[in-house]
């Protein structure tokens, strides 16, 4: 398993089991929540029990807990995310306190309900702080879904661009993506109508667009189509459109797919940024079958 291994020194407090969801469809959240830990840890928590994926851009991350050391008889500073049982968070390990080494900009929790899926972190196709690419393996998917099902997070750094340039330079050893979402730091008239077109052959925009080329992936527009996903804290600035849904031809096309931008300012929790709620509609009546059968079991 690639996820981190769980503590109870970092959990937070814990909700009452509810009734199993359907798997026949996913509520994937993408969310920046501006590098807090307690908003990250609220997130988890309020969403336990309807959302089935969280990719988090900017999370909460600190030092956790002392782990054994060979130089320090107090033990090294092992830093992490905050852990919650519901969900399963796909990073590599808790690493050592490193001044030198920069956090991670992504995170991608998997709610242990979809367990079923064997989710799997692929660290041995991309290692990047700003990507993260976690495949989820459907038995029975619907028509159009394929049995691997690729997720993208990025976090790209609207200085460098580093992580549209890194994903460039490996699109030919990628696997096929059937949905990518995150944080693209990248105005453009396209999803932003305040925006001004960067139709330039060097611009971000037109280098993101290659990006979604290379990888056969095409930007999403929500239902509340218009609506900013970043609210600057000085009133003055401009709300923008900077967060965006991008997904294969497949799932554009499946009935039911589509995502909306979460307007309710309180369920930004502080955050600069407003959550994208998204819904995949997959097959998923096998597994579902065999985790109503166990969580009965569980009950008795």
């Amino acid at each position: 398993m690639n996820s981190t291994p769980e503590a109870n020194i970092n959990s937070i407090s814990r909700p009452k089991p509810s009734a199993p969801r359907s798997l026949q469809n996913l509520t994937i959240l993408s969310f920046n929540v501006r590098k807090s830990w307690e908003t990250t840890s609220i997130v988890l928590d309020k969403c336990a029990g309807y959302v089935d994926i969280i990719m988090f851009q900017e999370p909460g991350w600190k030092g956790v807990r002392r782990q054994p050391s060979t130089k320090n008889k107090e033990g090294d500073m092992a830093c992490g995310p905050p852990l919650h049982n519901s969900w399963r968070p796909f990073t590599e390990a808790f690493d050592n306190r490193d001044e030198d080494r920069a956090a991670r900009r992504v995170l991608t929790y998997i709610n242990r309900r979809l367990d079923v899926f064997k989710p799997q972190l692929r660290s041995d196709i991309i290692k990047h702080r700003d990507a993260s690419l976690v495949t989820l393996h459907f038995p029975q998917p619907r028509r159009g879904i394929p049995h691997e099902f690729n997720i993208l997070n990025v976090y790209n750094d609207g200085e460098t661009h580093a992580v549209v340039h890194e994903l460039r330079r490996i699109s030919e050893t990628l696997p096929r993506i059937s949905l990518c979402a995150g944080d693209f730091n990248i105005q453009d008239r396209t999803w932003d109508e305040g925006a001004v077109n960067q139709i330039r052959p060097s611009s971000p925009y037109m280098r993101l667009q290659e990006l979604f080329t290379d990888l056969e992936i095409q930007y999403v527009h929500p239902v509340n189509r218009g609506t900013p996903t970043r609210i600057p804290d000085d009133a003055n600035s401009r709300a923008s459109v900077i967060d965006l849904v991008v997904a294969s031809a497949a799932l554009i096309n499946q009935e039911g797919f589509h995502y909306k931008i979460k307007v309710d300012d309180r369920e930004r929790w502080g955050s600069d940024h407003r959550p994208l709620q998204i819904e995949v509609p997959i097959s998923g009546s096998e597994p579902e079958m065999r985790y109503m059968r166990r969580f009965r079991q569980n009950d008795r």
